[in-house]
């Protein structure tokens, strides 16, 4: 049996008339209004049609987003603790922002931060160079069971060999 939203998404596709979808858009900002804690369901629900060949169910699948925004309650964030410490913006103290003039690159260079996504592990030397093909793979084989937090005892040839890796070498396109 379906429920009552499985029947207004439905209607947004399959309405008889533009006023039908159009009803059952703003019914269903209604369930948002009952339901605001449901309201990524809700949202993923409707999105399934905003691709449809349909321009009345585009439309519709549009009001639908509308009718949900406009019962979306307005967010509030907290504002700061009165014990945090809140840090001027300029370092001088007269309360002006930085301009371009001010803005020095060389000192940015010299005792700036690095904006990386990672630690850097990846380029430092991982102990693979000078061994031969078979104890690299094996080392790698080690280093995969620590990373996925694996006991020693984890037969991992059980479930993966290397036939199954060279089928997967061989079925590549060249």
């Amino acid at each position: 049996m379906a429920t009552r939203l499985d029947r207004l998404v439905a209607l947004l596709d399959s309405g008889a008339t533009p006023v039908v979808r159009s009803t059952a858009a703003r019914q269903i900002g209604g369930i948002q209004k009952q339901h605001p804690e449901e309201l990524f369901r809700l949202l993923a629900r409707v999105h399934e049609h905003i691709g449809s060949k349909s321009w009345d169910t585009r439309v519709a699948t549009a009001q639908a987003f509308e009718a949900i925004a406009k019962e979306v309650s307005e967010w509030d964030p907290p504002g700061p603790a009165a014990d945090e410490d809140i840090k001027p913006l300029a370092e001088d103290g007269d309360g002006e922002l930085l301009s371009f003039a001010q803005f020095d690159v060389d000192s940015v260079i010299r005792r700036g931060r690095l904006l990386l996504g990672s630690a850097g592990r990846e380029y430092e030397d991982d102990g693979l160079q000078g061994l031969d093909a078979q104890a690299r793979i094996a080392v790698q084989r080690a280093q995969i069971k620590k990373r996925l937090g694996l006991g020693a005892d984890f037969m991992a040839d059980e479930l993966l060999d290397d036939a199954d890796l060279d089928a997967v070498v061989a079925a590549a396109p060249a």
